[in-house]
C-alpha cells in the first residue's frame, strides 16, 4: 500500500514537472518572436481623393465661367456707354442696368429689353425723336447693311419684307427659346415663315 502511494506520488510529480517544462517552452517561444514594426518608409501612401476631386471641380467651373462670358457694346442714351462683359443668358435689360440705366431723354421702346444678348452685340438706345439706324456687330465689310437675325430687335426685324410686329416677335421668341439661328433653313421653324420668305431674305440677313 505504501509502495502504491509512492508510485502515485512519483507519477504526479513527473506530470507536474512536465507541465512546468511545457509552460516554460511555450513562454520562451512567444517572447522570442520579434514584433513587426512598419517604418515610415513602408507606410502605404493614401492619396487625398477629395482634394483631387475638388481641384478638378474648381477647374471645370472656372472653364465654364470663362466660356460663358461675352462682350456687348452699349451705346446711345445710357448713363455709362461702353463695352461690358456679360454672361450668356443675360438680356438687354441686364446690360442697360450695368451701363447705369436709361437717360431721361432715352426712348426705351427703341430696344427690346427682353431680348437675349449675344457676343459682340451692339445695343443702341435712341433718344426720343431720334431716327434709329440699325447698327451692325460686324467689323467693316460689304455685309454691314445686312440684318443680324440673331441680334436684331423688334423694329429692325420689321425692315425685312413681309415682317410685321407679330412675325418679328415670333422670331425673337424662337431665339429666346432655342438659341441663335445657325442656318437660313432654321427660320422655317418659325411660325409664319415659308420657303418663299427665306428666299427673299437670303441676301438681306446674316447670322453673326
Amino acid at each position: 500500500m505504501i509502495q502504491l502511494k509512492k508510485h502515485i506520488n512519483l507519477v504526479l510529480g513527473a506530470v507536474f514537472l512536465l507541465f512546468i517544462f511545457l509552460g516554460l517552452f511555450i513562454y520562451k517561444n512567444i517572447n522570442s518572436q520579434p514584433d513587426t514594426v512598419i517604418s515610415p518608409g513602408q507606410m502605404p501612401v493614401i492619396k487625398n481623393e477629395t482634394e483631387t476631386i475638388d481641384s478638378k471641380t474648381e477647374k471645370n467651373e472656372e472653364e465654364s465661367v470663362l466660356s460663358s462670358q461675352i462682350m456687348v457694346d452699349v451705346q446711345g442714351s445710357v448713363h455709362r456707354p461702353g463695352v461690358y462683359e456679360m454672361n450668356n443668358g443675360n438680356r438687354v435689360i441686364d446690360v442697360i442696368r450695368k451701363a447705369g440705366g436709361f437717360l431721361e431723354e432715352a426712348e426705351a421702346r427703341s430696344v427690346n429689353q427682353a431680348e437675349k444678348i449675344v457676343d459682340e452685340m451692339i445695343i443702341y438706345v435712341a433718344a426720343k425723336g431720334e431716327e434709329v439706324h440699325p447698327l451692325s456687330s460686324d467689323k467693316g465689310n460689304d455685309k454691314d447693311d445686312l440684318i443680324n437675325i440673331n441680334s436684331a430687335d423688334l423694329s429692325e426685324l420689321q425692315t425685312l419684307s413681309g415682317v410685321g410686329p407679330s412675325k418679328a416677335q415670333s422670331i425673337i421668341s424662337y431665339r429666346e427659346e432655342f438659341g441663335p439661328f445657325k442656318t437660313i433653313d432654321q427660320l422655317l421653324e418659325v411660325r409664319g415663315i415659308g420657303e418663299k420668305t427665306i428666299e427673299e431674305w437670303k441676301d438681306k440677313i446674316k447670322f453673326q
